[in-house]
């Protein structure tokens, strides 16, 4: 391993997050919160994409701007974080893992502008947080982003679609606009510490409708959104 490139990459990683988050701490005294966030994201992804020279072939980019909606992402790895940074659309409730907020800079940054944390660790605490994101984006008319398999691939392969984001599109009645990452867990998977430069490709799907869907329905859905992460990962 590079151990220069090493240091090159967290360190821009540890002052990006600094830089960024200082001036959203400005600007939340001057601008909407969800104004705020999606700028800081914007900034953030892109600029950690750039010093990793990662680039992204974007194929239908266009649904990104079809909200609100229910967008679901597949999981490949710690890159995925920097993508959707990159690409969050314009008035998206944005949603964190718990473990975030203890970063110093960052977690009180995420905390002041109204990110979601989710406790994936304690049902009862992620039901709760899950319930403060229905009703935001019912109140708000807000769209969210998720990975539904909860965490990343170990092995590439695409993991089991975790229920919670099919419930909120039964709840809120948005679309579901799946979206794939392909190329990301083998320019970084898990077992790496640092991101190999190359190319990472995104579908972004059509619009699935959910006026339809039930409780009862939720295994078909869960499939074809699966099915759509599988066609273009193959």
């Amino acid at each position: 391993m590079n151990f220069l490139k090493l240091l090159t990459f967290y360190f821009l990683l540890s002052v990006s997050i600094l830089y960024y988050c200082m001036i959203g701490f400005i600007l939340l005294l001057f601008k909407p919160k969800k104004e705020v966030v999606i700028w800081v994201a914007h900034k953030w992804g892109r600029f950690n994409l750039k010093h990793a020279k990662i680039t992204l072939e974007l194929h239908g980019q266009e649904n990104l701007t079809r909200t609100p909606a229910i967008f679901v992402i597949n999981h490949q790895s710690m890159l995925d974080i920097f993508i959707m940074s990159s690409l969050l659309p314009d008035k998206t409730l944005p949603i964190a893992k718990k473990s975030f907020s203890y970063i110093p800079i960052l977690g009180w940054f995420l905390r002041a502008a109204g990110v979601v944390l989710i406790d994936r660790h304690h049902p009862s605490k992620a039901l709760e947080g899950m319930k403060q994101a229905r009703d935001s984006i019912i109140e708000q008319g807000l769209s969210i982003v998720m990975a539904p398999e909860g965490t990343r691939t170990k092995t590439g392969e695409l993991q089991p679609l975790k229920k919670g984001a099919f419930y909120l599109a039964i709840q809120t009645k948005l679309p579901m606009i799946p979206i794939t990452i392909v190329g990301a867990y083998s320019l970084f998977p898990k077992s790496s510490w640092i991101p190999k430069e190359g190319a990472v490709k995104v579908y972004i799907h059509l619009p699935i409708s959910t006026q339809q869907w039930s409780i009862e329905t939720i295994p078909d859905h869960i499939e074809q959104v699966r099915t759509i992460f599988l066609n273009h990962l193959k």
